[in-house]
């Protein structure tokens, strides 16, 4: 074997997970790897759907594609089930604080007049 053409080989290189931090050691040629994402924490291997963005990746696809069609996403008008569910939820609080706000003002009147009566 030919000698300095060979790459120098380390025993126990070590390669980090950028995305979970899992340490990891193998042979190779290079001291210590960084890799975005491993088999701990990819999704594929997880069964979680999780979008891993890295350096923003997918907003510069979204602004690409935006650009090359010249459509802008239009925002949702309709409301979610969530937010109609608050909106009737506010308005009965609402109507509750009316119907109390008029046995309040009726008490008092009631009130006024016995004592005017006396």
């Amino acid at each position: 074997m030919k000698t300095e053409i060979h790459p120098q080989y380390f025993q126990d290189a070590g390669t980090k997970c950028a995305n979970c931090g899992n340490l990891f050691t193998f042979g190779g040629t290079k001291e210590g790897i960084q890799v975005e994402i491993c088999g701990k924490c990819h999704p594929f291997y997880t069964g979680k759907k999780v979008l891993i963005d890295t350096e923003g990746r997918v907003d510069k696809f979204t602004q690409k594609r935006a650009a090359a069609t010249g459509r802008v996403k239009k925002e949702r008008s309709k409301k979610t089930l969530e937010e109609k569910v608050n909106d009737e939820l506010a308005a009965q609080l609402h109507k509750e604080k009316e119907k109390e706000a008029k046995k309040a003002a009726k008490k008092e009147v009631v009130s006024k007049e016995t004592s005017n009566e006396a």
